[in-house]
């Protein structure tokens, strides 16, 4: 059979057979068309329930929609505010409140005549006026000064002439500062039996049902867990598997686990006792024909004490003898542990009372002991015991006060008077600043002023004092009570004597020049630009996939590819250079392709990525929310629906099929299929490969045909590699491991562990070619041609005193 590569585009009713136009589309395009396609289908297998029951308080007719369309809103502000009279902690009311109080605070009213504003105007309307000829500060144009004849303007001022009251609050701002008990992911608590140490990891805030530990042996991490701190157990509870052993000589399979007891959080102390011990083992004696098994435990039960009148059974031993022949003898026993048992009559169970307590020679079963404690068990062996007690790790917050007074400060000649002590209108209470409870008296303060009319309320002053002659006056506000004038408006003429104005011309377009000083406007390329987003890159990169657990940064997995004698699978998928994050979501980062990762790699699934993984030239089955393609017959998940099916391919069978209760992304299916002998994880490293993510480290020769033992001909080799979710994180291992002398590990088992924080510190940036991740940039990268033209463009027109560049 001869194979080769066979593009198969899958789709269900709703997915539209994509036409030979649409293959020259990019995947995005592709899945966006296809997904609209399927909305109709995938609504009618979806049954979500409303917004009415999932979102608490959700009505489709909130109170606010009455509001809409109204000309004016007065007398529903005025009910609103009545209404919050009886709920003064309300969001809304404080909103209310916090606007009424911010329009009725008195501020100074500036005039056009004021004398900082005459003088910004003067210098806006001509800077020569000012600042005399400019022609010294245009020494790169044709410089001309003109002198404007004498004219007139009009001028506008603001008279008051009574008096009003004004209200004006002094609001409490409180911040909230935070730091911690410990440095977030440091084992900070450590507690040791010889090589063996449990530890807990400074997680702050973490709840007490999710307290995180670790294990290790000489310092290598054995197993990382998460522990229940409220839940009380009696016997220690295993919370990690680090191994396997085998009993013998029963040869039975037992795991190696970590177990924790004694475990709890009181206030801010958190403790535990953590043990390293196996499942219950086998004890043998005897010789094979009289072998005697019995199965020990490492750890005993401890029981409590037997209610008053009875007691436990390991204290009553009853006798059992045999009569006739050469069998005659006695032995004796103990009663059951677990119970407890009270003088009784003939007929019960006949045992003597060891402790001489009771003189009993009859017991009765009573009651069954409970089970108050545990115990290492004597017979089991030594059991390493660490008992750890630590702070649990919090965030300590911190909150500064901060009074902002809107109340104006009042100068001596001020028109304006403070007509009552302050008020608090808020408070005591508490409220939730940036997720923080914070308790205080009083949150605000109001106060009223009472301004009258004086020699300050005349802004028009300046202009009499000036020459100039009234124009016009009108009324700008009324007493709402009286009707009477409280401010005017008054416009005056003012004659503008003689001005120069200075005018450039020609002046150059790639020079400025202030005075004696010019400068080249030419844009030179910045050839740091790369360079800089690389390191802005590797810096988010190490952030968002950070491996908490071993505090490391750009690590990467182990992977590996066959070469066989008639099928090559370590080859290279040039799809997957389309399958960043960016291109299969429509958003995320373009230089990532979590998608590509194993699934149980964990680190990079909770980053939030998912997709429905496609293969290329590859045979096999396998699911991704919900999705399954299974080639060749291999069964379906329980609850999936088949949404394509074939028989005629290359003569073999594939079913494309989803689960409707697990399928969270609608995207195009697209699946290349050449049905070799390749399997799953090979489709992977192929599409990696073409992304450029992987590091090969070396191959070996994994299957031979042997002939008396030796190998005369290797019939496959496989090839190991580190590939990495970002060809900056290859790059970044490739070139920083030489610095800091960590190797590859073998073609056997890769190592593809990441750097530690101190370990990436250390490294000199400097030192590595990041070429071939610029080329990724450069594509991207802003148009500096079109800036620069269109920057030399304006400079000329910046040379004019206009305040601006047009």
């Amino acid at each position: 059979m001869t194979f080769k590569r066979l593009v198969v585009w899958v789709m269900t009713q709703a997915l539209i057979v994509t036409q030979t136009a649409a293959i020259a589309q990019t995947s995005h395009d592709q899945g966006v068309a296809a997904g609209r396609a399927a909305n109709t289908t995938i609504r009618g297998m979806v049954n979500q329930p409303s917004a009415t029951g999932v979102v608490p308080g959700y009505t489709t007719t909130p109170p606010e929609a009455s509001l809409a369309g109204r000309p004016a809103l007065g007398p529903d502000v005025t009910a609103k505010l009545a209404a919050c009279a009886a709920t003064p902690n309300d969001p809304t009311c404080q909103a209310l409140r916090t606007a009424i109080n911010s329009a009725n605070t008195p501020r100074p009213t500036i005039s056009p005549s004021d004398p900082a504003v005459a003088a910004a105007s003067s210098i806006a309307r001509n800077p020569s006026l000012d600042l005399g000829s400019l022609a010294a500060y245009y020494s790169g144009c044709t410089t001309t000064d003109t002198t404007i004849a004498t004219h007139t303007e009009t001028r506008a001022c603001a008279r008051y002439v009574t008096s009003g009251s004004y209200s004006c609050s002094n609001a409490l701002n409180v911040s909230v500062s935070r730091s911690t008990s410990c440095n977030a992911g440091d084992w900070f608590a450590q507690a040791s039996s010889g090589s063996t140490a449990v530890a807990a990891q400074c997680l702050p805030d973490r709840p007490d049902t999710r307290q995180h530990f670790r294990v290790t042996s000489s310092g290598n991490p054995l197993a990382f867990f998460d522990v229940d701190m409220t839940t009380p157990v009696v016997a220690p509870q295993r919370v990690a598997v680090i191994g396997t052993t085998f009993n013998w000589p029963s040869f039975t399979r037992a795991e190696r686990g970590v177990y924790v007891a004694d475990k709890s959080c009181t206030g801010a102390t958190c403790s535990l006792t953590a043990m390293i011990a196996d499942d219950p083992v086998e004890s043998c004696t005897g010789g094979w024909e009289s072998m005697t098994c019995v199965t020990v435990h490492p750890f005993i039960d401890v029981y409590g004490a037997c209610p008053a009148g009875s007691q436990s059974g390991d204290n009553l031993l009853a006798t059992t003898c045999i009569f006739g022949g050469d069998n005659f003898g006695c032995t004796s026993s103990a009663l059951a542990t677990t119970t407890c048992y009270s003088p009784g009559s003939p007929g019960d169970i006949r045992a003597t009372d060891v402790t001489g307590t009771y003189a009993a020679a009859y017991w009765r079963a009573t009651s069954t002991r409970a089970v108050v404690g545990w115990a290492p068990n004597p017979a089991y062996g030594p059991i390493p015991q660490m008992r750890l007690s630590y702070a649990k790790p919090a965030t300590l917050n911190t909150a500064t006060d901060t009074w902002n007074n809107q109340c104006p400060g009042l100068a001596a000649d001020s028109r304006c008077a403070v007509a009552s002590t302050p008020v608090c209108v808020d408070g005591p209470s508490t409220k939730v600043i940036d997720g923080v409870p914070v308790t205080r008296d009083c949150w605000q303060y109001q106060s009223t002023m009472s301004c009258s009319g004086t020699s300050t309320a005349d802004q028009c002053a300046p202009l009499v004092a000036a020459g100039c002659t009234p124009l016009s006056s009108t009324c700008s506000r009324t007493n709402p009570v009286t009707g009477a004038c409280e401010a005017f408006q008054d416009q005056y003429t003012c004659t503008i004597p003689n001005e120069t104005v200075t005018q450039a011309t020609n002046c150059p377009t790639n020079v400025f020049c202030l005075g004696t000083s010019c400068f080249n406007t030419t844009y030179t390329n910045d050839t740091d630009f790369a360079r800089t987003m690389s390191m802005l890159e590797a810096t988010r990169e190490a952030g968002v996939y950070l491996d908490s657990d071993r505090m490391q940064v750009f690590k990467g997995e182990a992977n590996s590819c066959r070469d066989r004698l008639l099928t090559n699978c370590c080859n290279s998928d040039s799809s997957g250079r389309g399958m960043s994050n960016q291109s299969v979501f429509g958003t995320g980062s373009r230089l990532v392709y979590d998608i590509l990762m194993n699934s149980e790699n964990r680190e990079f699934v909770y980053q939030g990525l998912s997709a429905l993984l496609t293969g290329a030239g590859f045979s096999g089955s396998f699911s991704t929310y919900g999705v399954t393609i299974a080639v060749n017959g291999t069964a379906l998940p329980a609850g999936s629906t088949v949404l394509y099916s074939s028989s005629t391919v290359a003569g073999e069978g594939f079913v494309i099929a989803f689960d409707p209760w697990t399928l969270v992304i609608a995207a195009i299916i697209y699946i290349v299929l050449s049905l070799t002998s390749c399997n799953e994880n090979e489709a992977r490293v192929a599409l990696k490969e073409g992304a450029g993510l992987c590091h090969t480290v070396g191959s070996y020769c994994s299957t031979c045909l042997r002939i008396l033992g030796v190998c005369v001909s290797c019939t496959e080799h496989t090839t190991g590699k580190c590939c990495f979710n970002s060809m900056l994180a290859r790059i970044v291992n490739e070139q920083g491991r030489g610095q800091i002398s960590k190797g590859w590990g073998s073609a056997e088992t890769p190592d593809c562990s990441g750097f530690s924080i101190a370990q990436l510190q250390s490294l000199d940036f400097a030192r590595m070619d990041l070429s071939e991740f610029y080329a990724s940039l450069v594509a991207k990268s802003p148009n500096l041609a079109a800036i620069q033209n269109n920057n030399g463009a304006r400079v000329p027109n910046c040379y004019f005193g206009q305040g601006k560049c047009q």
